[in-house]
């Protein structure tokens, strides 16, 4: 609706600003800066010292043996030789990783240029032992969905022992689910303290700009959400119920498909017009003004394009344009005889503040556009030009990501019969019941 921003600032979810084609962190450019010291298991590094190296090897013997011993050790044992990238490997290893307690291993520095060991290292480090600090923000996010998609593995393969009835293998699954989920819930929680840490800029106009979409709406690429948004709007002379069905991206444009359905406790209401030389009263619909708050039409698909965003722990401010084609049919309103159809574009700028514990967001939205429509359409909101203006300001509260209530304001019109009215409540529910 117009008068409710349609993104998130309780819920955000930002994509890492470096990420190679595996889905993994590149630590060279988003770590190694800050000389994190990064936690892996020692089994881990053992395996990996006898499939990359020498199966003879492992980190207890690379301690204790200087490189060319070792060669010297394989070359009479096996007549093997060592490549370059081996002896490179084997270097970074032994300069770089310290025994913390027989269990767990410390790689002191990751300042280093070995791919080899910086895949090993995105695969088995212990994400849960770096500080949820802000340039560990793309790590998190990367280490936290890596970890949802093993326990969803794990689940799905325990789901099919059950269905077979092989409950002993299913049982060890479970213990292996248990430290999968703990695991996952340590790093959301190290996500999101490293996400509310992080202060995000997006600006159309300016090169560089990774996943507005996910920035701003909380929302995945390519997904396609039902049901998103639900609001009633009403005062004492008119309500009206506004249902978002459907929303998908387009790159940073976000397309929405939704209906608006009203009902009004008298159809015209008469307003006094100053700005002729003889006080003329002009018939203005109440329900017809209420639709347009919501940008008009019983149905509509809406484009929204943003513009500037800003977004920290505290503050959330956001701007985007609007795009509307709507229809008004005489099936769906108490005050239309005939059908017609509605265009206009807007822009938003919208001001939010959030709680200590984000679970509320107190938010001022002003907007401010063009509107025109068939004849029958502004015949009800007693308008003689073709392309008329209305803007509004709302203030409004958001519950836990989960339900608005809001209020609007006196609106703006050069139109003087579209700015008397009643202050207009508001209450949104925010389910997102569907995706796929």
């Amino acid at each position: 609706m117009a008068q409710f921003p349609s993104f998130r600032a309780s819920e955000k979810s930002y994509s890492p600003l470096t990420v190679n084609d595996a889905d993994l962190v590149k630590f060279g450019d988003s770590v190694s800066a800050n000389r994190v010291v990064i936690t892996i298991y020692k089994e881990d590094l053992d395996i990996f010292l006898k499939e990359k190296i020498d199966p003879s090897l492992d980190f207890d013997l690379l301690q204790q043996t200087d490189l060319i011993t070792f060669q010297n050790k394989i070359a009479t044992a096996n007549d093997k030789t060592l490549s370059a990238d081996q002896i490179a490997l084997y270097n970074v290893i032994q300069e770089n990783v310290e025994d913390l307690d027989g269990h767990i291993l410390n790689i002191k520095s990751i300042d280093y240029d070995n791919a080899t060991l910086d895949d090993f290292i995105n695969m088995h480090f212990i994400a849960e032992s770096v500080p949820a600090s802000q340039g560990h923000f793309p790590l998190f996010k990367v280490k936290y969905h890596q970890a949802l998609k093993q326990l969803n593995a794990v689940s799905d393969k325990k789901r099919v022992l059950l269905e077979n009835e092989k409950f002993i293998e299913a049982e060890r699954l479970t213990i292996i689910e248990e430290k999968l989920q703990i695991r996952a819930n340590t790093l959301k929680t190290k996500f999101q303290d490293a996400r509310d840490s992080t202060n995000i800029n997006y600006n159309i106009f300016k090169e560089n700009q990774i996943d507005p979409v996910q920035h701003i709406y909380a929302k995945d690429n390519g997904e396609l959400y039902f049901v998103n948004e639900s609001a009633l709007q009403f005062n004492t002379d008119a309500a009206v119920v506004n249902t978002e069905f459907a929303a998908t991206f387009f790159g940073p444009l976000r397309v929405n498909f939704g209906t608006v359905l009203s009902t009004g406790s008298n159809d015209e209401v008469a307003v006094m017009d100053p700005t002729t030389p003889i006080v003329e009263e002009v018939k203005v619909s109440e329900e017809s003004k209420q639709r347009l708050i919501t940008g008009g039409g019983n149905t509509y698909l809406g484009l929204e394009l943003p513009l500037l965003y800003y977004s920290s722990h505290r503050f959330t401010f956001f701007g985007y344009m609007r795009g509307r084609m709507s229809l008004e049919l005489d099936d769906f309103s108490d005050d239309v005889d005939t059908s017609s159809g509605v265009l206009s574009s807007t822009g938003h700028m919208v001001l939010a503040i959030n709680s200590d514990d984000r679970a509320f967001n107190f938010y001022v939205q002003a907007s401010y556009g063009a509107y025109t429509g068939a004849s029958a359409f502004r015949e009800r909101l007693g308008v003689e030009e073709k392309v008329f203006d209305f803007g509004l300001i709302t203030a409004g509260v958001t519950i836990k990501d989960s339900m608005r209530i809001s209020v609007n304001l006196k609106p703006i019109s050069s139109q003087n019969q579209l700015t008397d009215g009643k202050f207009t409540l508001g209450i949104q529910f925010l389910p997102n019941l569907f995706k796929i």
